[in-house]
Order: structure tokens, then C-alpha cells, then sequence
């Protein structure tokens, strides 16, 4: 038998009445929680206290990743909670464009400046380099390694984040074990957005891939995008009538949909009101009036329908 299936046998991960959805593991079925702790731009000191915070709140998910420079706080926290290892979720990626020997060298850093024996869900954070050279191979290559290290024991699911169709297909070509979830950016604003917004949404979804949404309140984009979904009139507008806040509104547009959600939030006010989001529903016109919205666009891209993460071609590049 191996490590990862024992792994699955005893790690149901999550209490059995957290909010998850159905995602697809190294050795079967897992639960995907609809809502996390986002670290994002977070120091190990605020990344620790974060996810103290949070937790402790309730919340039983952390995403964090090699770049953000906060794995070591994340694991500092974990450790204070002192809870079971199988009652919570840890996400970490690693950056793309790594060889096979750079590959497993990054994930056993994750291990260990995490203080973790294994992490829930691994992601390839980008289907290229940091200069954004990439090509079909290279994304191969890691995803072996990857599979690898994760058949090993390293991590229950593996998946990626900013990929399009093109390179899901470059690693469906040699992979052994599902593409558990793709997580990219996803927002009000972006219901009705073109594939290269979305990152082939529709593709996702129809691979079983979990479609697993970043920024989910806009907080990286340009101003007045930044806070359009925390004060704006739509949100905060269909809010009055749930007597909730705009951020909630915007949250639970995602969710709603079966979409996981990672909001970022220091505020511990902020933190529990991000997690409300489950004892109450929009309605369908309200669905409808999110999703008819077209701001804001994604953002981070060359323009307001394109993310540039389609643009990293499967070619070397």
C-alpha cells in the first residue's frame, strides 16, 4: 500500500459539517473547503498570527506558497493551534518552470519550513518560469516530478493555478493522477468574461477540475477596482436586504456557485464575516445582477478580457 493511500485512509481532512466541495485525490474522493485563509503579500509574522486568528474562528483551511515568503509563520501558527492534523487543510505552491531535481527540491523546502509531514494540496503556481519562458516539456517534467513526490507521500492532491486549457492539456498528455484544482483570479464582474478572463473556466469544469478562485473581492486591482466589491453600490445594495456587507455578497456570488474562495484578511471582524456565508442564499435575480455585472474586469493582464495567463504558449518560449 502506498504512503499517500494510508495518507487518505486517515486524513478525511475537515470536520464533516464543514462547507466543501467534491475534489478528486491521489487515491479517491476529497473535500475541497469552500473557504480559506488567503496569505498573499503577508510576512511570516502576519501570516502567523492570520491564521491563528482565523482558525480559531473556525476557519480550517490555509493557502499559502514557496513565493510569498510566509510558509515558516504559516507552520509556526499550525503548530500553536495544537489541532489534529486531519481536521485541517493546507494548501502551498511552488513556482513553474522548474526541472525534475529543482522540483522536488522546492516541495521538500515546503515540507519543512511548514514543520508538516505533507500538505493537503500542492499546486504549480504558474505554467512557466518568472520571466515567463515556458514550453509543453518543462511543464511535463514538473508535473512527473510533482506525482512523484506526492505518490510519496508529500500530498494527498496535486493541481495547478493561472493555467489555461492548452496547458492542462500538455500535462494530461503524461499525467498519472487527476489535475485536482486550477486556481486562478475570479470575481463579480467576471460572470459573462471571454475564456482568456477566466482561464478557460468552462474547460475546468468540464475536465472534474475543481475551479478554485483568487482575489475574489479585486483587492490587487487599480483603483476604483480595489474596492468596488467592498463598498460599491451593487454589493453593498443587495447587502441591505440580507443585512450583510458588501464583501460578503461578493464572496457568496462565488460560493454560491460551488466556488472555492481564499479572502484575505488580517482584521479578525473581517476574517469572521468572510466565513458567513453559508446560513444564507441570494436570490436568482441577485445572482443575476452579480453575474450580469462586467466590473470589475480581471486584472493583472494585458486588458480587461484577457488575464495573460492563455498568452504563455505551449511552445518554448
Amino acid at each position: 500500500m502506498r504512503v499517500a493511500t494510508c495518507l487518505a485512509a486517515a486524513a478525511a481532512a475537515l470536520p464533516a459539517d464543514f462547507p466543501s466541495v467534491p475534489m478528486k485525490g491521489l487515491d479517491g474522493p476529497m473535500r475541497m473547503p469552500l473557504y480559506g485563509i488567503g496569505t498573499w503579500q503577508y510576512n511570516n509574522t502576519v501570516a502567523e498570527q492570520a491564521v491563528l486568528d482565523s482558525f480559531k474562528l473556525g476557519y480550517r483551511h490555509v493557502d499559502t506558497a514557496t513565493v510569498y515568503g510566509n510558509q515558516v509563520g504559516v507552520g509556526k501558527a499550525l503548530a500553536q493551534l495544537g489541532l489534529p492534523r486531519e481536521e485541517y487543510f493546507v494548501t502551498t505552491k511552488i513556482m513553474g518552470g522548474f526541472n525534475a531535481s529543482a522540483t522536488k527540491e522546492n516541495l521538500d523546502n515546503c515540507l519543512k519550513e511548514l514543520n508538516l509531514t505533507y500538505v493537503d494540496l500542492l499546486l504549480i503556481h504558474f505554467p512557466s518560469d518568472g520571466a515567463g519562458h515556458g514550453g509543453a516539456s518543462g511543464r511535463q517534467e514538473e508535473w512527473q516530478a510533482l506525482e512523484a513526490w506526492a505518490k510519496a507521500g508529500g500530498a494527498k492532491a496535486i493541481g495547478v493555478s493561472h493555467y489555461c486549457a492548452h496547458h492542462i492539456k500538455d500535462v494530461q498528455k503524461v499525467a498519472t493522477v487527476p489535475i485536482a484544482v486550477n486556481q486562478v483570479q475570479y470575481h463579480v464582474g467576471m460572470g459573462n468574461a471571454p475564456a482568456t478572463a477566466t482561464d478557460d473556466k468552462d474547460f475546468m469544469t468540464s475536465q472534474g477540475i475543481v475551479y478554485q478562485a483568487f482575489s475574489s473581492l479585486c483587492g490587487p486591482c487599480p483603483p476604483p477596482y480595489n474596492t468596488e466589491l467592498i463598498t460599491g453600490d451593487l454589493v453593498t445594495s443587495i447587502g441591505k436586504a440580507h443585512n450583510k456587507t458588501g464583501a460578503q455578497v461578493a464572496l457568496k456570488w462565488v460560493v454560491q456557485q460551488g466556488i472555492p474562495v481564499l479572502p484575505k484578511s488580517s482584521n479578525p471582524q473581517h476574517q469572521a464575516e468572510n466565513m458567513d456565508l453559508f446560513s444564507w442564499n441570494l436570490t436568482e435575480a441577485e445572482m443575476a445582477r452579480l453575474s450580469a455585472s462586467t466590473t470589475p474586469p480581471v486584472g493583472g493582464g494585458p486588458s480587461d478580457t484577457d488575464s495573460g495567463d492563455c498568452g504563455i504558449k505551449s511552445v518554448l518560449i
